[in-house]
């Protein structure tokens, strides 16, 4: 069990008998690497590439997923950990590692961590008796990660806009974790901000808190207002009906989780600009998103005990 001892801080004799092995990632997981080897934890890395350089001195670099693997007590896989199922999500290095390597590697008294978790992988840990954990699903990291999205949104639009942000309109579809955060933003900006959810409820939030609010189910009706679009939802909310209504050179930014919320073909069919923006906090941010990951892990360590 992980001994805390004050506000972030841990039993140094705790941590040096406490080895956590990262096998792919990307900056973030570098990020993550460094702020733990810090923190006086045994580090074993593989599947970085020469960007481990950056940690390099304060880490094991392993000459392959096996080794990696020696006496750890933690297995941390990226976020999200595969893109194809097949290996494991490596972009820093050529190296294609395959995710059932992994899995054959790993003892049954280890623990492992890996974002974005899929059927898939749940079998095959279940049939090997592996104790996973998706970090990807914590709320605390869903919330912090909503504040590089959202400026990561807002880059996204001042780079491919022809005008300010200020003066603009802008529609943000879904008022969650993200929403709230874009919104509240692109206001600070100068932006004229219409919200949208599909809760009454929500909707009188979104008054109070001095924006424009829409049913996400009639952003058919007023789509043709906007100049930006940014959806946030992971349903198909831009169907053909309302990309039909939009104006022609709207820029629509979506942010949601696959399969996204639009409809793609019907985008292109039409001539509308659309951009999909996955895991931006890793890509504009990846030291926050970093320190995001790795507050997260060690919550999870000290709640399951091990």
């Amino acid at each position: 069990m992980l001994n805390i001892c004050g506000q972030r801080g841990y039993e140094i004799n705790t941590k040096e008998h406490l080895t956590f092995s990262f096998i792919g990632g990307d900056l973030r997981q570098l990020r993550v690497i460094s702020l733990l080897s810090d923190e006086g934890f045994h580090i074993r890395v593989f599947g970085f590439g020469e960007e481990v350089s950056e940690v390099a001195k304060k880490v094991y670099v392993s000459r392959s997923v096996a080794d990696c693997l020696v006496g750890a007590d933690y297995v941390v896989l990226p976020l999200p950990y595969s893109v194809d199922k097949i290996t494991v999500n490596a972009p820093l290095t050529g190296l294609g590692i395959s995710v059932n390597e992994v899995l054959e590697n790993i003892d049954k008294s280890m623990v492992l961590f890996a974002g974005k978790i899929d059927g898939n992988l749940e079998r095959k840990c279940a049939a090997e008796d592996i104790k996973v954990y998706d970090y990807a699903k914590r709320e605390e990291l869903a919330v912090m990660n909503a504040v590089p999205t959202a400026e990561g949104a807002i880059e996204t639009a001042m780079t491919n806009t022809p005008f300010t942000i200020k003066g603009s309109k802008c529609l943000v579809i879904g008022y969650g974790k993200i929403g709230k955060v874009l919104s509240y933003d692109l206001k600070a900006l100068g932006a004229e901000v219409t919200a949208t959810s599909r809760s009454k409820v929500t909707l009188a939030e979104i008054d109070t808190a001095g924006y424009h609010s829409v049913l996400t189910g009639n952003i058919k009706n007023v789509v043709s207002d906007f100049d930006i679009i940014f959806n946030t939802v992971p349903d198909m909310v831009l169907g053909s009906k309302a990309l039909a209504a939009t104006n022609k050179d709207v820029l629509i930014i979506d942010l949601a989780s696959r399969p996204g919320g639009v409809d793609f073909a019907e985008a292109k069919r039409l001539d509308r600009r659309v951009l999909w923006t996955l895991s931006l906090p890793g890509k504009v941010a990846p030291y926050t998103a970093g320190a995001i990951i790795k507050d997260t892990l060690i919550n999870m360590i000290e709640e399951l005990e091990v």
